[in-house]
């Protein structure tokens, strides 16, 4: 599957979970935010992010929520959008330029009307101008895609200078990786600071109302997923397929989160497994050891949903109880998101990683009963 394919399937899911549930006549508002930071390097081996001087800028366009669905109360009114941003990291012969585009929830931490603290946190798409290439470019150890995902964090203080036009000082942090899509796959971290303003065209006044209902669905769910992943084994290598099944128990404790207890199977394909676990071998066994290639995993899992409308953040952790292969660690865990197209089917996209080391991007479909 290629990454452009990817890209469309991820922006299409991630589209219909911030506006599938649009309110009426809710305001918008448009801003700018232009950055400056450095990448750092965190390995050994890439001396090429030693402190760049990487200068940016992000255009954004969001909705400012108004409660008429339960959970923009829940979540006192978080403003949901998108954003367009552009960095140069002050390499360019090895990093060269980034475009992102992303889908985001920025959430307000107080109803002050004058100054505001909010926490921005979103995902989506990178393209890179420069990626690793064994020949062109080894230097570059951190970008071995042209579209790889990203990660966003965002501490903002908001001050309103008018009715429409408020200033914010933005202190932020992005991560971009390709889920093992590529190898290496050391990804790209950086902290960034900067001013930006926003504008609101059309303000509507917000009547903050605390959500009050007590009612919670406590009944235990059954559900079932399939998913497919693509990652590469070693560097510049072909692109192996990965499967993974997951049957687990849902309950609902709070108005905010669901309880999750289950399991995962995996499968590798025997090609990939035999490749990685050669060379494991080459470096770290006696020749006359023996190896197992059976690509097959299962482990036992317990997580949470964060529930937002219809989507969902997931957060979990398995620890693997039939595990064969020499490699990785005997615990793992995963990130990601799933959304509800109809009360009893979902399409979710997960990161599966042993600890900072991704495993692969896995994307499914399930059904809860």
């Amino acid at each position: 599957m290629s990454n452009k394919k990817i890209l469309i399937v991820w922006l299409v899911f991630l589209s219909s979970s911030v506006y599938g549930q649009r309110p009426e006549k809710a305001a918008w508002g448009f801003g700018v935010n232009p950055y400056y930071g450095g990448v750092f390097r965190y390995k050994r081996n890439m001396d090429k992010l030693e402190l760049t001087h990487l200068h940016g800028v992000e255009l954004y366009a969001h909705k400012l929520t108004n409660g008429r669905h339960q959970w923009e109360k829940l979540f006192n009114y978080p403003e949901l959008g998108f954003a367009f941003e552009y960095y140069n990291y002050g390499v360019p012969d090895e990093l060269g330029e980034v475009y992102a585009l992303t889908n985001y929830l920025d959430f307000t931490l107080n109803n002050r009307k004058k100054h505001k603290w909010r926490i921005n946190i979103g995902t989506g798409f990178v393209y890179s101008t420069r990626r690793f290439d064994a020949e062109t470019n080894p230097e570059n150890k951190a970008i071995s895609s042209r579209i790889s995902y990203v990660a966003r964090g965002t501490v903002h203080h908001e001050m309103q200078l008018n009715e429409r036009y408020f200033l914010n000082v933005n202190f932020a942090f992005r991560h971009y990786s390709n889920g093992k899509l590529n190898i290496p796959n050391n990804g790209m971290n950086f902290p960034i600071v900067g001013i930006g303003l926003k504008y609101v065209p059309n303000p509507k006044p917000i009547r903050f109302v605390r959500d009050t209902s007590r009612y919670i669905n406590k009944k235990v769910r059954f559900n079932a997923m399939g998913s497919v992943s693509w990652r590469e084994v070693l560097q510049e290598d072909v692109k192996h397929r990965a499967y993974s099944v997951s049957i687990y128990l849902s309950k609902r404790i709070t108005k905010y989160n669901t309880l999750l207890l289950g399991m995962d199977g995996y499968y590798y394909e025997r090609e990939s497994m035999v490749r990685a676990l050669n060379v494991y071998k080459s470096k770290n066994l006696p020749d006359d050891f023996e190896l197992d290639y059976d690509g097959r995993q299962v482990a036992l899992t317990v997580g949470t949903e964060l529930l937002i409308g219809r989507m969902a953040v997931i957060l979990q952790g398995g620890f693997y109880i039939y595990k064969p292969q020499i490699l990785y660690s005997n615990w793992y865990q995963r990130y990601g998101f799933k959304y509800m197209i109809t009360d009893h089917i979902f399409a979710r996209t997960t990161l599966k990683a042993h600890s900072r080391t991704a495993d692969m991007m896995e994307f499914g479909f399930g059904f809860t009963i």
